[in-house]
C-alpha cells in the first residue's frame, strides 16, 4: 500500500462514474505532472439503489499509485485516496490531525449528520509510514455505490504518508475538495487509503477487536451489487490522468484480450493463543490478502545473453497489491532480472531508496518478465503465466515518458525491510499488475486474470514455458527461508500490520 510512491491509491469518482444497469464503474487516473518518483522512493521505502454494477475512474499518479474518489458523510466530503488491494481499512485524515501531518482536505465530523464515533482506536504501520486515529461509521459512496454506516478510520496523526509535493516525497497534486469529476491533474493529492482486502485483514481484527466488513465486502453482503466481484484495469504506465477503472459488481470485456483465467485465493492459517485455528468470521476464514499460489518466475526473450528462471522449492504466495508501486523479490533474483533487461553494466542500486536505476532505453528491451502461478496449493503442471513487457517495468523519474526521461527506475526491486511480509511470500506491485486485467471474486475466493488491452502483457497457460526444475541455485529463497503455505504458513497478527509499502508514502 502506498500513498506517496510505493503504494497505490485508487480514487473513485462519482460524477465521472458511468451508470450501467447493474454495474458501477470508477476511472483510475495517472498524474501527468513531472513529479520525482525517485525522491518519493527515498522519502520512504447515492442511495442504496441496487444495481448490477457501479464504476469509478482511477487516477494514475505518475505510475506510483492509483487514486479513487471516495465520498464520506451527509452532505458528502470528497477524498482522493489510494486504491489498495494489499490492505483492508478505509481511512482519511480528520480535522483533529495537525495540518503539518495532514496537509490536505480533512474530514469534519461535525458537518456530517450521519456520523457516529465508535470510540475505538486504530493504528497501522506501513513500512516506513504510519497512521493512528479512531474508528467511526458514516455513509460512504464510491462510484455511485453507497454503504450506510460503513466503518472507517479517522486519522489524528500520520507519519511519512501524506506529503504535499511529489518532488519531495509526496503523493499527488491536490485533493479535490468539492467536485469528484475534476480531471485536472493539478488538483489531485493522495489523501487516505481505500483498502480492498478481506475482513480478517482489517486493523480492528489484528487488534483483537474482531473483523468488520470493508466497503467492497459490504457492497456484496448487503446486495448493493448483484455479483460479489470487483474488477480493476490500471492501464499502461504511459497513460496519464483518469486512465484506469474499477467496476464493482461486474467486468468490462472491452478492457482485456482473450479469456479470463481464474486462480484460487491462497488462504492463510491463524492460530489463537491456545494454538487452535481461529474460527472467527468463518465465511472468510483463512483469507486475508488477495494473493495467489506462486511456483516460479523468470525472464524470457532477453538480448543480454541470459534468460534467468527460478522455481520455488515449495509453492509460495504472490500478493497482488495495487497499493505498492514496485514488485519486490530476493536481492540476487532482482539483480539477475534487471541485468537481463538492462545489461550487466547499465543499472545501479540507489541505496537511499533501495531501487534499481536503469538506462531509460531499457524500456525498448525485447525481454519479458514472467510470473508463474499455480492453479492450486500444489505445483501445477500447467501453471498460469503473467508476462510483462519491458516498457511497463521502466518507470521515468524526471519525465512522463521513458523516451524523454534522463533517469528511470526499474519496476522490480531487491527485497528489503519494507518489501515483503514473510518467507516465500512476495509483493507483486503495479509494475507487474498493470499488464493484467484483474477480477477479484469475493464469493468464490478466486482471482481472474487476462491480458490488459493495449498494454502488451500476456496471460496464458503453458506448461512448457515454466521455469526449470527446482535447484539450489535457482531457488529464489535463501537456503533456509522457504516455507510451504499449505504445510505450515502461519500468519501472525504482527505480520498483518506490515502490508508493505514499497517506495512509499503509503
Amino acid at each position: 500500500m502506498k500513498i506517496t510512491a510505493a503504494i497505490l491509491v485508487i480514487v473513485a469518482t462519482l460524477t465521472l462514474a458511468e451508470e450501467e444497469k447493474g454495474i458501477i464503474r470508477a476511472p483510475i487516473i495517472r498524474n501527468p505532472r513531472q513529479g520525482n518518483a525517485l525522491e518519493v522512493a527515498r522519502k520512504r521505502y447515492q442511495s442504496m439503489q441496487k444495481r448490477a454494477e457501479y464504476n469509478a475512474p482511477l487516477y494514475n499518479d505518475q505510475g506510483s499509485q492509483y487514486l479513487i474518489n471516495v465520498d464520506i458523510g451527509t452532505p458528502s466530503q470528497t477524498f482522493a485516496v489510494t486504491l489498495d488491494t494489499g490492505s483492508a481499512d478505509l481511512w482519511v485524515p480528520s480535522t483533529g490531525c495537525p495540518a503539518s501531518n495532514c496537509p490536505f482536505t480533512r474530514f469534519n465530523s461535525a458537518k456530517s449528520s450521519t456520523f457516529k464515533t465508535l470510540n475505538k482506536s486504530f493504528g497501522i504501520q506501513y513500512g516506513i509510514g504510519s497512521v493512528n486515529g479512531t474508528y467511526a461509521t458514516d455513509k460512504v459512496t464510491v462510484g455511485g455505490a453507497t454503504v450506510q454506516n460503513q466503518q472507517f478510520g479517522l486519522a489524528s496523526i500520520t507519519e511519512d504518508i501524506l506529503q504535499p509535493n511529489p518532488s519531495s516525497g509526496g503523493p499527488g497534486s491536490g485533493a479535490p475538495e468539492t467536485s469528484s469529476n475534476n480531471t485536472s491533474s493539478n488538483e489531485i493529492e493522495a489523501n487516505g487509503i481505500l483498502g480492498m482486502g478481506y475482513p480478517s485483514l482489517t486493523q480492528a481484527n489484528s487488534q483483537g477487536e474482531g473483523a468488520y466488513n470493508p466497503f467492497v465486502f459490504n457492497l456484496a453482503s448487503q446486495g448493493i451489487i448483484q455479483n460479489p466481484i470487483f474488477s480493476i484495469f490500471l492501464n499502461s504506465i504511459s497513460k496519464p490522468g483518469w486512465a484506469g477503472e474499477i467496476i464493482f459488481g461486474g467486468i468490462d470485456q472491452s478492457k482485456f484480450e482473450g479469456d479470463l483465467t481464474y486462480l484460487p485465493v491462497a488462504s492463510l492459517t491463524t492460530k489463537t493463543p491456545t494454538g487452535r485455528p481461529s474460527s472467527r468470521n468463518a465465511t472468510n476464514s483463512g483469507y486475508y490478502y488477495w494473493m495467489v499460489y506462486g511456483q516460479g518466475l523468470g525472464v524470457t526473450n532477453s538480448d543480454m545473453g541470459e534468460n534467468p528462471a527460478w522455481t520455488l522449492r515449495e509453492v509460495g504466495a504472490y500478493i497482488l497489491d495495487t497499493g505498492t508501486t514496485l514488485t519486490y523479490l530476493p536481492t540476487s533474483v532482482a539483480t539477475d532480472i534487471v541485468a537481463a533487461f538492462a545489461g550487466p553494466n547499465n543499472f545501479a542500486l540507489d541505496r537511499q531508496s533501495g531501487v534499481f536505476i536503469v538506462d531509460c532505453a531499457t524500456a525498448n528491451s525485447p525481454a519479458r518478465f514472467e510470473l508463474v502461478m499455480s492453479t492450486s496449493a500444489k505445483v501445477s503442471a500447467n501453471p498460469v503465466i503473467l508476462s510483462v513487457p519491458a516498457k511497463e517495468l521502466v518507470i521515468p523519474v524526471d519525465s512522463n515518458s521513458a523516451d524523454t526521461a534522463s533517469t528511470c527506475m526499474f519496476g522490480i526491486a531487491p527485497l528489503g525491510g519494507s518489501g515483503g511480509i514473510g518467507a516465500n511470500m512476495y509483493l507483486i506491485g503495479d509494475s507487474v499488475l498493470r499488464s493484467s486485467y484483474m477480477v477479484f471474486d469475493m464469493g468464490q475466493h478466486r482471482i481472474g486474470l487476462a491480458s490488459a488491452k493495449g498494454i502488451g502483457g500476456m496471460v496464458y497457460m503453458n506448461g512448457t514455458n515454466t521455469p526449470s526444475q527446482p535447484s539450489t541455485e535457482n531457488d529464489p529463497n535463501d537456503s533456509n527461508s522457504a516455507i510451504s503455505i499449505q504445510r505450515n504458513l502461519v500468519l501472525s497478527m504482527s505480520a498483518l500490520m506490515i502490508t508493505a509499502l514499497a517506495m512509499i508514502s503509503l
